[in-house]
């Protein structure tokens, strides 16, 4: 916080620009699409230029270009696989050289497979736990080399409420989450001595491809039992995601901030 009053508090324009995001570069995998891409578009909003990571390389560029033109701002996209070692180094690497040092890092990159337990192959349960958690391990540790070094930065991890309660048919999802939320907790400790932030985003039901997937039946029964009434929109985490992101949260670390309308309150 810049300019305070003789009683401590700050000064209107400081309260006011504590969301500004300008002169920073943010981060976003899973991006080209979805959740990632309304954080994306949010931070950009409010001053960030973008670096757009995604497996699939022409929606990635597509995004870039949508919301260079439609923010005014920076914007770049790289393709990689969340869960390969070499490109992720690389994707940052090259991030870094074209929009600067990486000050906020969002971990969105996923996918989900819905079905019992038992009927899981392996590699299926595995192919959760590498993007989810291999992914975001990854690039925590490729971006956490340059905020530790920078003594600066705010890291959020993209959980579920599935990470915090039981849901049948999503064993390996939920599995992964819950390894995230973990994660998210020991590196706010890890990193906290170099002044940079690790927390996560709990989203409840939102209304994306992914979810659309389900029968209308199913979808209704969600929407019935959330209190709220509805599924959640993509562009309702661009508040939450800048919020954690920018100088509003500097006390803010090692939390899962749930965004469910309500639905884990019952």
């Amino acid at each position: 916080m810049g300019v305070l009053r003789q009683d401590g508090l700050p000064i209107p324009d400081e309260v006011r620009g504590m969301h500004d995001l300008r002169g920073r570069v943010a981060l976003v995998t899973g991006a080209a699409s979805g959740l990632g891409r309304a954080m994306a578009w949010g931070f950009a909003c409010f001053g960030a230029d973008v670096a757009i990571i995604d497996r699939d390389a022409a929606a990635a560029e597509s995004a870039a270009a949508e919301l260079a033109s439609g923010t005014g701002r920076r914007a770049a996209a790289f393709a990689a696989e969340a869960s390969d070692e070499q490109e992720v180094d690389e994707a940052v690497k090259r991030a870094t050289q074209a929009l600067g040092p990486i000050d906020v890092l969002v971990n969105g990159a996923g996918h989900n497979i819905r079905k019992p337990l038992i009927e899981f192959s392996k590699a299926e349960f595995d192919s959760l736990l590498h993007v989810h958690v291999r992914g975001a391990f990854l690039f925590c540790r490729a971006v956490g080399l340059q905020m530790r070094d920078r003594r600066r930065g705010s890291i959020i991890n993209i959980a579920s409420i599935m990470g915090h309660v039981g849901v049948p048919n999503v064993s390996a999802y939920a599995a992964a989450k819950g390894g995230l939320v973990q994660l998210t907790k020991v590196l706010a400790l890890e990193m906290a001595p170099y002044g940079v932030r690790v927390n996560a985003i709990a989203p409840g039901f939102i209304d994306t491809p992914l979810t659309r997937q389900h029968p209308a039946e199913v979808r209704r029964r969600i929407s019935d039992t959330t209190p709220l009434g509805r599924f959640g929109e993509a562009r309702e985490l661009i508040g939450p995601a800048v919020f954690l992101a920018s100088d509003a949260a500097s006390f803010v670390t090692g939390t899962s901030l749930v965004v469910d309308g309500g639905w884990t309150a019952q």
